[in-house]
């Protein structure tokens, strides 16, 4: 039993990865995966160690509170290792923007007219426990291990979408590649998280630079290009400038960065060149498509502002709020979303939920900027506070054009990233590193 008991850190840490990994490729095993690691970090818990689990004392999980303390620099490293030996849970300093956003999607599934049909975003809840099983369980070492195995999953699944592309696809804008996922959508946002990452590490992490990592982020932002996704060509874009601006802020960075983004447009295929150009056509079906459903999401939240009109029920109301029902036969028009996180939250779940959706996103990004900025470059925590910051950015900015806080196999890999900080801002501040 005591060499069971002593299993139980290692293999949550490693269930876990696993999870955040083979999200990559399919979202049921990852699931699985995630369900055995929560019941490993339920099981550690119920039968701890004398020593805490075996845990070396730089890996010790900290209060809340003093999770808090660390970020606002307020608190000592003894005081910290005090705290830590008392309690074994640690769950970043975001519990009251994310109770809120949890609490406005029950009331509102409480109150819908079709609770039948709603259960499906209080079935997420459960993903959530990647922020604490990664924050109490993780150490700097971890998070890059999982890092990697981020990467060369990442590749592979790129790789596979390569070769959907040129060998087993129609390679039309209707019919895109999906790589291992049921839709491009899911798999462009996991591969631009994917990049994100791996440009971060490329650009902060201390040591020397390997072949194989360039390789592995030409290969992915390829396979990311060839999914043909506008939005979240824009949002990695902006999320890789903005990487190198924190590196090195100088307008010769955006400069170079700038031309080279003309550069690939001028040089790129004639279906890239017509692609970028759609963004600016406002006869094209997606911009038409988008700029009705955000219309009709507009008159949902007038109508119903404090509990939207139920969870699950956008798709179903639709056209109750839209006054072209021929658009129903429309190229490129699927209103199964409003395309837009802050617009769905508030016309499906009220307002109120989607102002704490909106401070649960601030706050992740103010405590990693924040934690960016203070940490020394020569330090391993700069570079996954940088990777968190701009997992923040990118996530939101292709949320503007796309509802991906509601896909599951995005929303765990943006788990993973933006609770890393927190873990390592833990270890670092326990061992007086």
């Amino acid at each position: 039993m005591e060499a069971l008991r002593r299993a139980f850190p290692s293999a949550t840490w490693v269930l876990t990865t696993l999870a955040i990994a083979v999200t990559l490729v399919g979202i049921a095993p990852a699931q699985i995966l995630l369900a055995l690691a929560l019941l490993s970090f339920i099981l550690q818990r119920a039968f701890p160690l004398q020593n805490y689990g075996g845990h070396r004392t730089g890996d010790l999980p900290l209060h809340p509170s003093a999770s808090l303390a660390v970020l606002n620099g307020k608190s000592s490293s003894t005081q910290l290792l005090q705290r830590s030996r008392r309690l074994n849970l640690l769950f970043p300093p975001i519990k009251a923007p994310l109770l809120l956003f949890m609490g406005f999607t029950v009331l509102s599934f409480a109150f819908s007219p079709e609770r039948a049909i709603g259960r499906a975003p209080l079935n997420k809840f459960w993903l959530f426990a990647i922020l604490l099983i990664v924050a109490s369980e993780f150490n700097i070492e971890r998070i890059r291990k999982t890092y990697f195995a981020l990467f060369w999953i990442g590749g592979l699944a790129a790789s596979f979408t390569v070769i959907q592309y040129f060998f087993l696809a129609r390679n039309t804008i209707r019919y895109r590649v999906t790589g291992f996922m049921g839709h491009w959508m899911t798999l462009s946002g996991e591969m631009m998280l994917v990049v994100t990452c791996l440009a971060g590490f490329l650009v902060f992490a201390p040591g020397r630079r390997r072949l194989h990592e360039f390789l592995l982020l030409v290969l992915m932002s390829f396979a990311l290009a060839l999914t043909m996704t506008r939005s979240v060509w824009i949002a990695t874009l902006l999320g890789l400038a903005l990487l190198l601006l924190m590196r090195h802020l100088h307008w010769r960075t955006l400069l170079v960065f700038v031309l080279a983004f003309i550069a690939i447009s001028v040089l790129a295929p004639d279906t890239f060149q017509r692609r970028i150009g759609s963004i600016f056509n406002p006869r094209d079906p997606s911009n038409y498509a988008r700029s009705a459903i955000w219309a009709a999401g507009l008159r949902m939240v007038e109508t119903h502002p404090w509990l939207g009109v139920g969870p699950q029920r956008v798709s179903r109301v639709f056209y109750d709020y839209h006054p072209h029902p021929e658009d129903r036969f429309r190229d490129g028009f699927f209103p199964v979303h409003l395309h837009n996180n802050l617009l769905q939250f508030a016309a499906e779940r009220g307002i109120p939920c989607a102002l704490a959706w909106l401070w649960l996103m601030l706050k992740l990004g103010a405590d990693h900027w924040r934690r960016f900025r203070r940490e020394n470059p020569s330090e391993p925590g700069r570079v996954i506070a940088a990777i968190g910051f701009s997992s923040v950015v990118v996530l939101f900015i292709a949320g503007m054009f796309e509802f991906n806080f509601g896909d599951s196999e995005v929303l765990m890999i943006f788990l993973f990233l933006v609770s890393a900080p927190y873990a390592a801002c833990k270890q670092v501040q326990g061992t007086g590193d």
